[in-house]
């Protein structure tokens, strides 16, 4: 007869013995106890060991949870080991069974919540937390990661004996009737649901038969039959029907070719521009710029330069960069100017808005917001070539400190005098040039950068989270050269002065926000130091690929007291790509009614503040399936 489990283990915690030599002498007891395990002894509450070492274990260094989790592998296996050898005449009702099975979700909830940080909430129990990752934390990197790491979770079940598979059949379609009743607005959950599902059903250890089948399906049926079909309209039942067939077909393991158009379709992002679309683009006439050319400032006194990269086709930003004579430097950014080409009520227009954004797949370019001709061959900033654009002169102390009333911003027509690339500026800021006034705009904007650099700080892991390839919008600079932080830190002086601007007058303006709760912080930050002092361990990969996964995303909203944390501004916004990122053109919209004009009327300023929010909302949604849009593609690309 052994001691009783908890009171051995009180006698432990008690003892004079430091936090790990407690650990450790509570794994030796545990493992010498599973040494001489019989399913017919006594050992209930043997489990109690892994609940005590779960609740030290996280104050631990990271030296010293190596150590454990390697003696916490061994177990697992010696766990598996004898649920394997179990007699026949044991039934897995036997208490001693069952406590074996505790073991395990302690050891295996240990794991992930320890990779996860929700020890306190879950206290080892793999189901709970499997649950709260599908739909509480609702991220597919979390489910996937946690699936493969121990793929048996799928088929957990609850006291009810309901599976998961049902649980997210029964969310699925909560989410699908949400997006009908929201006017087709997406959410997260419609495609966060159809990918867990996806992932669920392919993994090869599910429990999936048919009458787990025929109970999902039930369900859908349900829905379809009690749906008010009368109170919505027939592009929502198209929809709604298209949905339910998505879900029926992973139901019943039906997997039909996924074509551009269904894609196209299922996302609400379109490749091809329609007829109407086309034929505006086909009327355009550049004679009729000629007026709207005479209400603008020719920059010509500006040496302007554009550097890119070496493919980009849609240049929508170029530099100047001289010094004052009272000592400070003076940065133009000089961005084209879209509502110079195409007035707001245009359907060229709207199509961008619909669109939001340029989105460039890994493979090739497969959509862009405004038609090419337009894009690439009348708003760009081509060298030579005169250019309707907006300036934003912005005054920088050798401090770095930027002076907001000194700021101008100006309705401009710009002609690039040198087009550069990435690897050409570098080139030649090394190695000097023959042009005096580029070598000197080059040295200018280097000087500009370092000292912008020491008072702009970028959090490290908003850089590593957003740095490892461009994202939907194909505005992203990746690397670390001294071309590409001259472009970097030259848009973060523009968007931010700007926000500023817009911050201290009070007018409605589109910022770029972005929170960190305390919560995350410190579940990040106790990872980061963790993987910061041993970057070789084997979950370096795996912290590097949560991080980016779960880092939360900025953001555009109407609210001024929301800033960018990750950039470590109060005020940010997004206007330096107008070609590609509608926002922009949203922010443009708003300096052409309270800076380039006479204040407007308080109707039209509460009518442009309605725009902004729902342009604000419509943006961010559409970010989720544009997302999704960009990797499936690329997927049917490849196949």
């Amino acid at each position: 007869m052994h001691m009783d489990y908890d009171l051995r283990i009180k006698k432990i915690m008690d003892g004079n013995q430091e936090e790990y030599k407690k650990v450790l002498t509570l794994l030796n007891a545990l493992r010498k106890e599973l040494a001489h395990f019989d399913y017919e002894g006594n050992h209930q509450k043997l489990s109690h060991f892994l609940i005590k070492i779960n609740k030290i274990r996280p104050g631990l260094s990271a030296k010293k949870q190596k150590v454990i989790d390697g003696e916490i592998t061994k177990l697992h296996q010696k766990v598996r080991e004898i649920l394997k050898r179990r007699p026949e005449n044991i039934s897995k009702s036997n208490y001693n069974f069952l406590e074996l099975k505790e073991i395990i979700n302690n050891l295996e909830g240990m794991n992930l919540s320890y990779m996860y940080n929700f020890i306190d909430k879950y206290d080892g129990n793999a189901y709970n937390l499997i649950r709260y990752l599908l739909f509480e934390e609702k991220n597919l990197f979390f489910v996937k990661y946690a699936l493969e790491k121990y793929p048996h979770l799928i088929n957990i079940r609850d006291d009810q004996n309901k599976s998961l598979i049902i649980e997210v059949v029964e969310k699925y379609v909560e989410a699908i009737d949400v997006y009908i009743k929201s006017g087709l607005c997406y959410s997260d959950d419609v495609f966060f649901y159809d990918q867990v599902l996806e992932n669920m059903l392919m993994n090869k250890t599910i429990d999936y038969n048919e009458e787990t089948m025929e109970q999902a399906l039930a369900i859908v049926d349900k829905f379809l039959n009690n749906y008010d079909y009368q109170s919505i309209s027939m592009e929502a039942k198209n929809k709604l029907a298209f949905w339910s067939n998505e879900l029926k077909n992973k139901l019943e393991e039906l997997h039909p070719n996924e074509t551009l158009a269904h894609l196209s379709y299922k996302t609400d992002v379109v490749v091809d521009f329609n007829e109407a679309v086309l034929s505006e683009a086909r009327r355009f006439n550049v004679a009729s710029l000629r007026k709207e050319a005479q209400r603008r400032e020719l920059n010509n006194d500006e040496y302007i330069i554009t550097v890119d990269d070496e493919t980009a086709e849609e240049i929508d930003d170029g530099l100047s960069a001289r010094r004052l004579p009272n000592g400070n430097y003076l940065l133009g950014v000089h961005i084209s100017d879209p509502s110079g080409y195409i007035s707001k009520n245009n359907i060229l227009y709207d199509e961008a808005y619909r669109r939001t954004t340029s989105i460039y797949s890994p493979l090739e370019r497969t959509s862009s917001m405004f038609p090419e001709a337009h894009a690439k061959d009348y708003m760009s900033l081509t060298e030579g070539e005169n250019r309707f654009s907006t300036s934003y002169y912005i005054e920088i102390t050798d401090t770095g400190e930027i002076i907001l009333d000194s700021c101008v911003f100006k309705k401009t027509i710009t002609n690039v005098n040198k087009k550069m690339t990435y690897e050409s500026f570098n080139d030649l800021a090394n190695r000097g040039c023959d042009d005096p006034r580029l070598e000197e705009t080059i040295i200018n904007l280097q000087e500009i950068v370092n000292i912008l650099s020491k008072r702009i700080h970028i959090d490290e892991r908003y850089r590593l989270a957003n740095r490892e390839v461009k994202n939907a919008s194909g505005t992203n600079v990746t690397g670390t050269s001294s071309s590409e932080k001259i472009i970097e830190y030259a848009m973060i002086a523009a968007n931010s002065t700007v926000a500023n601007y817009a911050a201290k007058k009070g007018f409605p303006f589109i910022y770029r926000g972005h929170e960190l709760s305390k919560d995350y912080l410190e579940k990040i930050d106790y990872f980061d130091q963790k993987f910061r002092d041993n970057p070789n361990n084997e979950n370096y990969d795996v912290f590097v690929k949560m991080l980016r996964d779960t880092y939360p995303t900025a953001f555009y909203t109407t609210d001024s007291t929301i800033g960018h944390m990750g950039i470590g501004l109060p005020h940010y916004s997004h206007l330096t790509s107008p070609l590609r990122r509608f926002a922009d053109c949203l922010a443009n919209e708003a300096l052409d009614l309270f800076y380039f004009n006479t204040w407007p009327s308080d109707k039209k300023i509460v009518e442009f503040e309605k725009r902004l929010q729902e342009g604000c909302k419509y943006i961010n949604n559409k970010k989720k399936t544009i997302d999704y849009f960009t990797k499936r593609y690329t997927k049917i690309k490849n196949n």
